[in-house]
């Protein structure tokens, strides 16, 4: 499983909130470990929430393992999603804008929890 608190550590280090100045939605992430969390873009700020969202406008459905690799930069997220890798419900003209709302920059790698 991974280690929510590290994840949203990781997330909130690399948000980028000028690109967020225009953005108020909620984005449900949905990970293959059976964890889900939501991310919500309201006034240029970022809220992670474990859980499920009650008014997502866009679910993600992916491996944790990709989810990994694409929040620590080493794989690409549009390629993911073009490729099916990642499946999206809901506002899908959403998705493109998680590239702009987390800028790549150099970040150590997540280490997944071993409670289980």
């Amino acid at each position: 499983m991974i280690d929510l608190e590290s994840l949203f550590a990781m997330m909130q280090q690399r948000f980028n909130p000028q690109a967020a100045q225009s953005i108020n939605a909620v984005f449900q992430y949905n990970l293959s470990d059976q964890q889900s969390f939501s991310c919500e873009i309201k006034d240029a700020a970022c809220i992670l929430s474990p859980g499920k969202h009650s008014a997502a406008d866009i679910e993600l459905s992916l491996d944790s393992s990709l989810f990994l690799q694409i929040i620590s930069g080493q794989a690409d997220a549009l390629q993911a999603f073009m490729q099916g890798s990642i499946l999206a419900k809901g506002d899908v003209s959403l998705a493109p804008v998680l590239v702009s709302l987390f800028a790549e920059q150099s970040s150590p790698m997540l280490v997944e929890s071993s409670e289980q």
